[in-house]
Order: structure tokens, then sequence, then C-alpha cells
């Protein structure tokens, strides 16, 4: 019977084709997923859904629209921030495609080319900005678009304020780290101890009636219009904002706000107070940036003015009722 010899130096050749073969493929390949993909021509887009900002836990949306002239294999979303709890594709909104056999991985069915397709990015804590990149894989090659998500500060709204004020010298405070207000503030919380340094330093907002002009004034604390003096006097600014509506003030979120204000620079262009205001007027801030609560921006809107009685003054006093939203720490 023939005998049939493997030659040893064979098998070392083919041990040595194997290892470069492996090494090769070790070079496209990254946590399972090929990284040598080439150029795919598909027309491929991401873009927000409104705003590509939030604060964390807020929904960033994008809208991703593929069509490709060859069949798509997946969708593959990186990031340089994981997303937190609920992010990913978005398959139950209408006006929205299902192109996925599996919606973690971004597999998508048999013999698709084209598809539009919702993915939401919950922000997470411990960043200030994450950048997300989507990429479609097809038949013929790979194709990228990245988008941006920055982070912002959190809001809070503070319904149905009352401020009162006799004139330019007895008055209500308003302070945004808290929203309490602080009645009287020349009478209550001028003398200098500790637990009135602690009130003025989180005092950002004022409310005075010129009684000479008979106008009512939003003012910071060291408007020099006031009569009043403290050992601590925020830097407040102000500036009316006629360019935002009822409707958007009351439809804000952390993103919206900075986008209404951004252009104004409230900082820059607003001054210590904003006089003859009237009803239905939307008076942007921005807080000292040495203060306690420090250099936030918010809006007040205002609900009503007029006359009336309160315990705290003699006599015939006015009020301005309000609605105000600030930014506070993360």
């Amino acid at each position: 019977m023939k005998k049939h010899f493997f030659n040893p130096s064979i098998k070392v050749i083919l041990l040595g084709i194997s290892c470069v073969i492996m090494l090769s493929c070790e070079d496209l390949v990254e946590e399972g997923y090929r990284i040598d993909y080439p150029d795919s021509d598909a027309s491929f887009g991401a873009e927000s859904m409104g705003y590509d900002a939030g604060a964390v836990g807020d929904r960033v949306s994008f809208k991703l629209t593929v069509e490709s002239n060859h069949f798509i294999k997946s969708c593959v979303v990186t990031s340089t921030a994981d997303g937190a709890s609920g992010s990913g594709y978005d398959v139950g909104e209408d006006g929205f495609d299902d192109p996925f056999a599996d919606h973690n991985y971004g597999t998508v069915k048999k013999e698709i080319k084209s598809f539009a397709v919702k993915y939401d990015y919950i922000i997470p804590e411990g960043i200030n900005q994450a950048k997300v990149t989507f990429s479609v894989i097809d038949e013929m090659g790979k194709v990228s678009a990245e988008v941006s998500v920055n982070v912002v500060a959190p809001i809070k709204s503070y319904s149905a304020r009352e401020l009162f004020a006799k004139n330019n010298l007895f008055n209500d405070a308003f302070a945004s780290i808290d929203g309490f207000v602080y009645p009287d503030i020349k009478t209550n919380y001028s003398t200098v101890n500790s637990d009135n340094v602690a009130v003025q330093e989180k005092i950002d907002i004022i409310y005075y009636y010129d009684q000479d002009n008979n106008v009512s004034v939003i003012s910071s604390i060291d408007d020099g219009q006031l009569g009043i003096e403290l050992s601590i006097e925020n830097a407040t600014r102000f500036l009316r904002m006629d360019e935002i509506s009822e409707e958007d003030f009351n439809a804000l979120t952390p993103a919206s706000l900075v986008s209404l204000t951004r252009d104004d620079s409230i900082s820059y262009k607003g001054s210590s107070k904003v006089r003859g205001i009237s009803v239905g007027d939307i008076v942007g801030f921005s807080t000292d940036i040495n203060a306690i609560h420090s250099f936030k921006t918010g809006l007040i809107k205002v609900n009503g003015l007029h006359p009336t009685n309160v315990a705290h003054y003699e006599g015939t006093a006015f009020v301005m009722e309000c609605d105000i939203v600030t930014q506070v720490n993360q």
C-alpha cells in the first residue's frame, strides 16, 4: 500500500501564510467591526430635530436619511460619550421607518436600499459635549455623518411670583437661586449681620415703583436709583426681549432658553434696570458673575401690574405679578 508523507517544510509555509492572513484581517477589524470599508456613494444625512443641545437627561433627536444604489447592511452608531439609558433608535414614531433586524447593533433587514429613521441621544452626566457618528454600511462600502450634542445648564420655573413695592426705597426682591421673594429688603435685610448678608448674597432682582414718573421698574440692587445700601449688591443685568413671544416663554427648554437669548448677549447689552415695564413684557436677565448664583440667564414674564394693599407696606403699594424661568446649577 502506497503511503503519503506530508512534507514538514510545506506545513511551515502554510502556517506562515495563515499567520499573515490573520494579521491582515486583524488590521481590518476592530471590536468585531470591519474598519477598512471603501467609500460608499450612498446619499446619507443626519439632521437635528429641534435643538442639538440640552441639559443632563434631555433627549436630543436626529433624523437619519439614506438613499443607496446598493443593499444596506447596517447603520452603526458610535460616540465620544455613551448616551444615557433610553438612547437608541426610536422606531415607534409616525413618519419613520423600522428597517432593522437588530435595533441594538443597527443590522438592517435584507434587500433595503433606503430608509428614514429617528435616533434619540439622552445626555449623560459628566460631559460638556458629545460627538455622535452614524455610519451606513452597504454592499459598496461606508458613508458617515457626525453630529455634536452640546450640554447646557438645566432650568427651573417659578410661577405666580408677586413682588410688592412702595417706591424706590421700600420694595421686594427675588432670588433666582431659591425662587423666594424677600419682602421689604430695606427694613428686613439691610442691617449688617450674618443672616441678612446671606440673603443679600442671593438677591438678583428688585421691583420698585417710580412714583415721580408713575412707572414700574425691574432693577438690580446696584442700580443708582434705589434708595437702599446693602453690604452686597449683585450687579444683575436686564434687557427687554421684544422678539420672544409668550408662546416661546411657555415652551422654554434648557436649549431654547440659550438659543433665544444668545444673540442678545444680556450681560453685554443689558443694563442695571428696565423702566416702564408693561403687562406682557418679557425681560431677560443675566446674574452677576460674582454672585452666589453666578452668571445664570433667565427670563421674567410680566403678568400683572397694579396698585394694591399688602401688610408689610403702609397705604397703597404696587405689585408685579410674574413668572420667572432661570438656569440653575447642574
